[in-house]
């Protein structure tokens, strides 16, 4: 799972602490509900609009069946779900279900909703398939209640299980296993799972973090399972066992979301090179026959054979008019869209190549032959930000005609090209991928799962990053990052 932009976050929260029936109460539910709404909007600042929040008397079986099934086929493919619900949860009728503020203790199998039928089915069909699921819930307290229904038991694993091999990027969090109890703290004034869930998420806890800054599936589920019991047995008087587990599906590790580092900044190591991050620029190269560019005249003109400075003069020559024209629209969308004066803007071109400076950026568009091949000509487009990205203004990619498609960083000092390429060939074992190496261009590429490639370059010293698909600024800043952090956690194994 990416880690996605905060506004690309939706959540639906439901807390069910008090029950219009006579149905036992389920302590604390409203302050854990509220607590994990606190850490969407302020912490992990996804938009107040993004997060439905219902407590109590809005948790209608209605809600769950019809609003919460309006959210979910809303969602889009670059969007991320989560679900937090605190409640009671049983299996019954051969599903999981969750009880809703109107489920009535007589009519326990008509009145609560099956998670296929709101949750796993809608989620399924839906085009998002980025979600996070926290459930803390157990059959244990409703079963005490009502003791003779032996149609209740312990929520089945197998529902779970058959959700998250449906995609490739599900993860369900639970607070406790099959046959336990989960219990809420007086002393905290909340259940205790979700206390401590909500601590490691804050980044509060540096026994869930990664690399001192991201919260992993797997460090959070690896330190909910050692801290809740050992809350259990030396903060409370509590003779119980409660053991959260995860069902978690992803073509590799991922990030469930960052801690104490700025959005727009991928400052991370990689395979132990030294990378010089405040040198970063967002390029795009584009390649062209030269038969097909502007001013290119069949009757008149060749297609160049050999490379040379002719050859080259003569294509800069033909380029000169479409970059002018690219200068001059990314000028008017300055105006228009940034909201920029002629005095903001400096802008020059030449032949060959053009630029563009304001106070948001630089762009520069340059044109040669293409030293791979001498028919076509080579368009390298550079862009750098002189502000941080995650202040850039909305729709701030609309100035580009042609947005760039890959991240560059310098890399310091020289490479040992065979080191590289035991460390991404032990990367391709651990987490999968697919590495192509030539000694003799000094080139490696790694395509991680999630399907971000990450190629150095040993003659230019330069890492390339190149996420998959047409992404934002941000977008792109953020799928780097992830793959970084499953790299990282690779590198990490092989040296421990």
């Amino acid at each position: 799972m990416d880690v996605i932009s905060s506004h690309q976050t939706y959540a639906v929260i439901i807390a069910v602490e008090h029950y219009q029936f006579n149905i036992s109460q389920v302590q604390y539910a409203e302050n854990d509900a509220r607590a994990f709404y606190s850490w969407l909007t302020e912490d992990l600042g996804v938009p107040a609009e993004n997060v439905k929040i219902w407590i109590n008397q809005d948790a209608t079986a209605t809600a769950l069946r019809q609003e919460l099934l309006y959210e979910i086929r809303n969602l889009q493919e670059d969007n991320r779900f989560i679900f937090y619900y605190a409640g009671h949860g049983f299996y019954s009728d051969g599903c999981n279900k969750l009880t809703t503020w109107d489920t009535h203790p007589t009519n326990l199998s008509g009145t609560t909703v099956a998670l296929k039928d709101i949750l796993f089915d809608p989620l399924q069909n839906s085009a998002c398939n980025k979600s996070l699921i926290f459930i803390d819930a157990c059959a244990s307290h409703i079963q005490e209640q009502f003791p003779s229904r032996d149609l209740l038991s312990e929520m089945s694993n197998n529902e779970f299980v058959e959700f998250v091999r449906s995609s490739s990027y599900q993860a369900m969090f639970f607070s406790c296993s099959p046959g336990e109890k989960s219990y809420p703290s007086n002393m905290l004034k909340h259940g205790i799972w979700t206390y401590h869930l909500l601590k490691a998420l804050k980044g509060e806890v540096r026994e869930a973090l990664v690399r001192e800054q991201y919260i992993t599936d797997n460090s959070l589920q690896n330190y909910l399972r050692q801290v809740v019991p050992e809350f259990i047995r030396s903060r409370t008087t509590l003779r119980a066992i409660q053991t959260p587990w995860a069902q978690i599906s992803s073509s590799n590790t991922f990030a469930v979301c960052e801690i104490g580092i700025d959005e727009q900044s991928i400052d991370l190591p990689l395979m132990g090179i030294d990378l010089v991050y405040e040198d970063m620029i967002f390029r795009q190269i584009e390649e062209k026959n030269v038969r097909n560019l502007p001013g290119f005249i069949r009757s008149s003109h060749r297609e160049p054979e050999y490379h040379s400075g002719n050859a080259n003069n003569f294509i800069n020559r033909l380029m000169s008019t479409p970059i002018s024209e690219e200068i001059n629209t990314i000028y008017e969308r300055c105006k228009d869209i940034l909201r920029l004066r002629r005095r903001d803007i400096t802008k020059s071109v030449q032949v060959g190549g053009g630029s563009l400076d304001c106070n948001l950026f630089r762009f520069t568009i340059d044109s040669c032959q293409n030293p791979d091949n001498p028919k076509q000509v080579m368009i390298t487009r550079t862009l750098i930000l002189i502000m941080d990205a995650n202040e850039l203004p909305e729709d701030f990619e609309r100035v580009f005609p042609i947005r760039p498609d890959e991240i560059v960083i310098p890399i310091n000092g020289e490479i040992d090209f065979d080191l590289m390429v035991e460390k991404f060939e032990n990367a391709e074992d651990e987490i999968g991928g697919n590495l192509v190496e030539d000694d003799t261009r000094g080139y490696i590429e790694f395509e991680a799962p999630d399907g971000v490639k990450f190629i150095i370059l040993t003659e230019t010293n330069e890492l390339v990053i190149k996420p998959r698909g047409t992404k934002t600024i941000m977008e792109m800043l953020s799928s780097a990052k992830t793959s970084l952090v499953a790299l990282a956690q690779a590198n990490q194994l092989e040296l421990e």
